[in-house]
């Protein structure tokens, strides 16, 4: 971590080019969907720090389903949720204060991406192009639909060891990597043993896991 306090300010400042700039200057077509976590406000919008067009997710983290709770009394706003109470989202600079029907972050952003690049055919640009499609799955709340979910059922069970030389035995099967390699030994001291944690643990872990995989 830098020492110096302007190495991050909350937004992307004005002492730095940065490349959609550049490459709009170079006669880019410029294009973002998804995660900008680099200023809230308009101002500091990807539209105003070269993106052409853009369709961005303004704040680190936020429900993947564009559920937000609900509060009892809005005139007490808690401090993290402030941004939503404006709008999660902001798109060629201007708020989304409505997400479509049915949206799940990935779907939504991969959708928004494929639909620029679909009105730059249908417009008849030459210009080359330059997307960035940064998703903000697998980011917290590990959240992916139930369906994808399901596939992962029982996968961590048995523990992240377990796993691991599974996945390790399985290369080896496949003639990927020789048979004397030995996996590196796993150093996380922050986190406890699988065979220290509770059975009610172990299942909260396990399902952590199914909904990460699953976000991936």
């Amino acid at each position: 971590m830098s020492n110096n306090p302007h190495s991050y300010e909350g937004y992307l400042n004005e002492r730095v080019v940065a490349l959609p700039e550049l490459l709009k200057d170079a006669g880019y077509l410029t294009l973002l969907a998804g995660k900008w976590h680099l200023g809230l406000t308009p101002e500091h919008s990807p539209h105003n720090r070269g993106f052409e067009r853009s369709f961005a997710h303004l704040p680190a983290c936020s429900n993947h389903y564009a559920y937000e709770p609900q509060l009892q009394t809005p005139d007490k706003i808690p401090e993290f949720m402030t941004m939503s109470f404006i709008a999660l989202h902001s798109e060629d600079g201007e708020y989304v204060k409505k997400l479509p029907e049915g949206w799940y972050s990935s779907d939504g952003y991969g959708d928004k991406m494929l639909r620029y690049l679909q009105d730059r055919k249908e417009s008849k640009d030459e210009r080359p192009f330059f997307g960035y499609l940064p998703f903000t799955a697998p980011h917290w709340p590990l959240q992916a639909p139930q369906e994808v979910i399901k596939h992962y059922h029982g996968v961590y069970d048995d523990g992240p060891e377990a796993l691991r030389q599974k996945r390790l035995q399985r290369l080896k099967e496949l003639g990927m990597i020789k048979e004397d390699v030995e996996p590196h030994p796993v150093v996380a001291d922050e986190v406890r043993e699988w065979t220290a944690l509770s059975e009610e643990e172990r299942r909260k872990s396990c399902r952590a896991m199914e909904c990460f995989a699953g976000a991936v």
